[in-house]
């Protein structure tokens, strides 16, 4: 059973029959993906119903249009409960989203009932533009997302209404963020925030008292073969959802297994563990300039090699050997640093069974570029 059987099984019910739960918040959480320019509010004076802005989004919605994978989950996600007692009048409004080729941030105030909202932040799909925000968290705080939606939430004003902050990938660092710098009359309302597969912090950002002080509000959910959720420093008091699916593809939030109406909780894999690990002391393996300069140079070859959807790295043969040409005149530290990071991707995106992935992951990842003069040469 997934998000979709879901919704077809509870939509019926109302919240008042069966009260919010952390199915509800996976819902909410793809919801901030999808455009509602120009149809959601961008404050609380013209709220519209789910069911409203349903309608209005797929009179003028092309299914034609190329969309990223966690947009075609939202839209698949409205598409389920614009019709449903349970979610078609709910209230949506205070939309905002910034988004260009260093940044994205997008975020929506889904209200449940008159005294309980969640704010739905946007994550990060396949889209390179996206990505490049999420690298950057490896060696500054805050990036531009994070001030947006510390603004974001001490922008608005929730009088009398409890909130539950929520995301999925790096909507769910966005809403620990959001909670962390809330003023204190917002921050005092705040009752849950869940990470759904969101990277974590900073090791100085993970141990400040900002963050102690949600900790006990904090609900951390990843996939069983988690990828970005295991990303930085993190809290390790996790729920672990079964996937049907490995690697990145674990991250969409289509494949996370509902036992009922709950998740179903499993074990964190083998290769999930020693994955963060191998993560960790990759990274901790460079200064701050160092990455710096690997994020800089990387997204300057992704750029050169025209790579728009990073899943294109695998499935797009040409572009592989375009991005490792593209290395061949950098400081041989970075060119490391970057071939390190295709292979240990390569291997990521890949549907190996989970021996094959931990045998290349305890190898070290010894593939340099020394190794592939056959590729820089062809």
């Amino acid at each position: 059973m997934n998000i979709f059987r879901y919704i077809d099984k509870y939509g019926n019910y109302s919240f008042l029959e069966r009260e919010f739960n952390d199915a509800d918040n996976l819902v909410f959480a793809a919801l901030s993906y999808i455009d509602l320019e120009g149809i959601v509010s961008k404050n609380s004076f013209n709220k519209k119903t789910i069911g409203e802005v349903g309608e209005a989004f797929f009179k003028e919605y092309d299914k034609k249009s190329k969309n990223i994978t966690a947009t075609k989950v939202g839209i698949k996600v409205l598409r389920y409960i614009k019709d449903t007692k349970r979610y078609k009048d709910l209230l949506l409004y205070n939309y905002s989203y910034v988004g260009d080729n260093d940044e994205q941030f997008g975020a929506i105030t889904i209200e449940i009932n008159k005294h309980l909202i969640y704010v739905s932040f946007e994550g990060t799909d396949q889209l390179v533009s996206g990505w490049k925000e999420d690298f950057m968290m490896s060696y500054m705080f805050p990036v531009l997302s994070q001030s947006l939606a510390m603004k974001y939430m001490n922008k608005f004003i929730f009088i009398n209404k409890k909130i539950i902050l929520g995301g999925h990938s790096k909507g769910g660092n966005l809403a620990m963020v959001a909670g962390m710098y809330a003023n204190i009359f917002v921050k005092n309302k705040i009752i849950k925030i869940y990470n759904n597969d969101g990277p974590g912090f900073r090791e100085d950002i993970y141990n400040s008292d900002r963050y102690k002080n949600i900790e006990k509000k904090l609900v951390y959910i990843i996939p069983n073969y988690s990828v970005v959720g295991l990303l930085l420093c993190h809290n390790n008091d996790y729920k672990v959802v079964k996937s049907l699916k490995r690697g990145l593809y674990a991250h969409n939030l289509a494949n996370w297994v509902f036992d009922d109406d709950k998740l179903y909780i499993t074990k964190l894999s083998g290769y999930s563990k020693l994955l963060d690990k191998t993560v960790s002391k990759w990274l901790d393996k460079y200064n701050d300039n160092e990455k710096e300069v690997f994020v800089r140079e990387l997204f300057l070859i992704f750029d050169k090699a025209k790579v728009v959807d990073i899943l294109d790295i695998i499935n797009n043969k040409k572009l592989i050997f375009s991005i490792i040409r593209e290395t061949k005149g950098l400081d041989k530290n970075i060119r490391d640093m970057i071939m390190d990071f295709i292979y240990l991707f390569f291997d990521l995106v890949k549907e190996n069974t989970t021996s094959e992935i931990e045998n290349i992951l305890e190898n070290k990842l010894k593939i340099k570029i020394g190794n592939n003069k056959n590729l820089l040469n062809s």
